[in-house]
């Protein structure tokens, strides 16, 4: 892949992440299946590249013991600290999408902007 195609690969993550601030979330990243940060829309400072390896391993895991009791793939995993929730998502064989919901804000506004991101991620990392 050229590198053009892959500034654009990263911008459309980027911008799927972007998003996601009107629907309650104050960071969020696009994470690989193995761990690697694609993309992220944090605050300046905030260093997720060492946290990426771990967000992969947690969904992974979750998904793991679920097919292991047969219940099928997990939509979410949700991780509730304090006051906040931290949602981790799969986004396909490739990545997933974590998000951390502002406090205050409405759960189910939250979902529903991580889903829509979650189809711009699929379709961006398709290409």
């Amino acid at each position: 892949m050229d590198m053009n195609s892959e500034q654009e690969k990263a911008e459309r993550l980027k911008s799927a992440l972007s998003r996601l601030k009107g629907s309650g979330i104050e960071a969020s990243a696009v994470i690989s299946r193995d761990g690697t940060l694609l993309a992220a829309d944090t605050a300046p400072g905030e260093e997720h590249r060492i946290f990426a390896p771990m967000y992969a391993a947690m969904l992974g895991a979750a998904e793991e013991a679920s097919s292991e009791l047969r219940m099928g793939i997990p939509r979410r995993v949700v991780m509730e600290v304090g006051d906040k929730r931290l949602v981790a998502v799969g986004a396909g064989p490739k990545a997933l999408v974590v998000a951390l919901i502002r406090t205050g804000a409405s759960y189910e506004e939250a979902l529903a902007g991580i889903d829509r991101a979650i189809a711009e991620v699929r379709d961006a990392l398709r290409q």
